[in-house]
């Protein structure tokens, strides 16, 4: 018995894969976030899911594996080494399925195993086989609850026979099918990375975090180091060459990959931090996939571009060094209409002062209204560091009246910063410090999450609409008390509760 084994990585769909082919994308609003990488390239909790494939066919006694990809992996490194295993870049995937099972047949080997790298499923694979076999069928394909898999067993000495058209038709007919009852992940959005890790973690399946398991659940891998006063809640995976910094907190299944820095003070919770990835300071990262500058919140299920290496940045060298990086400066664009971001990164050593502009072309308030002693400011489309000293220009006069009341519609907003960010505090605290508020409306998921990176979600009353911010204001009218009446006048109904004790 002889057996060989065909992985598909990349567009699949093409022919071998009914799932989409090339990067994942994430949309909302219009925002789109590319993954350059097909997922199964991806390491996560220390290899890739291809690596894992071709382990458990090695495992399973497949003499040759042959990987074809139709999309140049960047970084598709295995860390063991596999004698049997061959890579080969194709344009038709179906053509070059037929030939490698033609190839096969010629070199002797009767059967193989045809899967899609993002099907990953921890079956025995010898009993697969054994039960193709025994049903003398050309194609039999794997099965689960949730439906066909894309992972077959091919007579190869038949290839010629098999109409690979149809073979990726999930009613397929005429032929067996073997049900998997293990563990399988279909690989089709960054929540499966997500849930593979957690899986792993949990032991939920057969895959282990790489390194070793310092302590029952937290495992760290070759030369990752963690600074004594970080916290490390269990279970966690730290990668390799992996830096956590002092007063970081990891916790929640959160896995942290090969060559990345967090800086001090940040939370990881729930989120998986991919390879060559800088985290800076004081950062709340959440329920999250993050790749270099990309954040994908999966709470949301929406994605944006973080345009400040100060505060995200891929690593793409390796180095960990983000001693001198602050939150300072831009950070972020939630995305324009089309899917673009504008790049306005700055040196991560320089700390740009407080509303430093050079504005040129700003447009202003795009509109504003009065609904009684309440303002409703529309605010512009770009909300980052070029444009806030003008628009604080405009605000300040209405933010030295007697007990203001401001709501900010962010509806048009497509990129915020941290000086946009900051202009929204310095406002509430003006705003407070005469006897006023200053409530948010219709902010956008993509700027929700950039005041959730940066902590300040919890400061501002947020509504859906501006009316309902307005409404808001309306509801409760404090009395209007003198200084120098005590706190237990009788306007405020205490004086008997006074009188009582």
């Amino acid at each position: 018995m002889r057996l060989g084994a065909i992985l598909v990585i990349g567009a699949v769909g093409n022919g071998v894969s009914k799932e989409t082919p090339g990067p994942t994308l994430l949309k909302d609003s219009g925002v789109a976030v590319l993954l350059e990488e097909p997922l199964a390239c991806i390491e996560i909790a220390g290899r890739s899911i291809t690596e894992r494939i071709v382990e458990r066919l090695t495992a399973a006694g497949v003499e040759t594996i042959s990987v074809l990809t139709s999309i140049a992996p960047s970084n598709l490194q295995f860390r063991a080494s596999f004698d049997n295993v061959q890579f080969e870049k194709v344009n038709d995937v179906v053509s070059a399925v037929r030939q490698k099972l033609a190839e096969f047949s010629e070199s002797g080997i009767d059967h193989a195993f045809l899967s899609s790298a993002e099907a990953y499923a921890e079956t025995d694979l010898l009993d697969f086989f054994y039960f193709h076999r025994e049903a003398r069928q050309l194609v039999t394909r794997a099965f689960d609850r949730q439906g066909p898999l894309d992972l077959w067993v091919v007579d190869c000495s038949k290839a010629e026979d098999v109409n690979f058209r149809d073979l990726v038709s999930d009613d397929q007919a005429g032929g067996t099918s073997y049900f998997i009852r293990e563990y399988v992940n279909r690989l089709t959005h960054p929540r499966s990375l997500r849930q593979f890790a957690e899986d792993a973690l949990r032991g939920r399946c057969e895959s282990r975090p790489s390194g070793q398991q310092i302590r029952p659940g937290v495992w760290m891998d070759d030369k990752a180091v963690v600074h004594r006063k970080a916290r490390i809640v269990a279970p966690v995976y730290i990668g390799r060459r992996a830096e956590v910094k002092a007063d970081v907190v990891v916790t929640r299944f959160s896995t942290i990959e090969k060559d990345c820095c967090v800086d001090c003070g940040t939370v990881v919770e729930d989120s998986s931090i991919l390879a060559n990835t800088n985290i800076g300071i004081w950062l709340d990262v959440c329920h999250a996939v993050v790749c270099g500058n990309q954040l994908f919140s999966l709470g949301r299920d929406v994605a944006i571009k973080i345009s400040d290496a100060s505060i995200m940045s891929s690593n793409a060298s390796g180095a960990t060094n983000l001693a001198r990086l602050s939150n300072k400066g831009s950070v972020g664009s939630a995305g324009s209409k089309d899917g673009s971001t504008k790049n306005g990164s700055k040196n991560e050593h320089s700390s740009p002062k407080r509303w430093r502009s050079n504005a040129t072309s700003f447009p202003g308030v795009g509109k504003m209204s009065s609904k009684g002693p309440v303002i409703i400011m529309e605010l512009p489309e770009q909300l980052k560091q070029n444009e806030v000293k003008t628009f604080m220009r405009e605000l300040e006069p209405l933010l030295d009246s007697a007990r203001p009341c401001i709501v900010f519609d962010c509806s048009k907003i497509q990129d915020i910063d941290s000086a946009g960010v900051e202009m929204l505090l310095q406002s509430l605290e003006l705003a407070m410090k005469r006897d006023g508020d200053l409530k948010l409306a219709a902010v956008s998921p993509a700027s929700a999450i950039i005041l959730e990176l940066m902590r300040v979600d919890r400061l501002f009353e947020v509504f859906d609409t501006a009316e309902e911010a307005t409404r808001s204001f309306q509801t409760f009218a404090p009395a209007v008390v003198p200084q120098s009446q005590p706190w237990y006048a009788a306007g405020y109904g205490l004086a008997e509760l006074k009188t009582a004790n």
